[in-house]
């Protein structure tokens, strides 16, 4: 009986492991940029729920290239069903940092939205 129950919780546990249910947003984040930059789009189509969706069907429409992408940093802040993260890039030489909404779905996190973060700072309005 005892043999039992434990392989049942170790199938259960490699389930939830297979499935992402431990993967952090920080994973999470990682994982789907990763996938974008790969070119593999189906992957990170799985990822995705909203306007994250959405916005991984026009790179499939656009031919979901890939491209050369280093993740510098990624950093998040977690409620409880929801994550805000924002992971820096470098591409091309440049560093680059989008903004990635997270929230939970099932019991799995998922990108709901991102955005290239733009930068203000360096721009003249033509304002005093």
């Amino acid at each position: 009986m005892k043999l039992k129950t434990l392989l049942v919780g170790a199938v259960a546990g490699l389930l939830l492991t297979a499935c992402g249910g431990g993967a952090s947003p920080e994973d999470v984040t990682t994982d789907f940029v990763n996938a974008l930059a790969a070119g593999d789009c189906e992957k990170a189509m799985g990822m995705a729920v909203e306007s994250a969706k959405e916005s991984v069907q026009s790179t499939i429409d656009a031919g979901c290239d890939e491209y050369q992408s280093e993740i510098v940093s990624v950093t998040c802040e977690t409620a409880e069903e929801t994550s805000d993260c924002a992971c820096t890039e470098k591409r091309d030489g440049m560093d680059m940092t989008y903004d990635y909404n997270l929230k939970k779905v099932d019991g799995a996190w998922k990108v709901s939205n991102f955005q290239k973060q733009m930068d203000m700072g360096d721009m003249d309005l033509g304002g005093e």
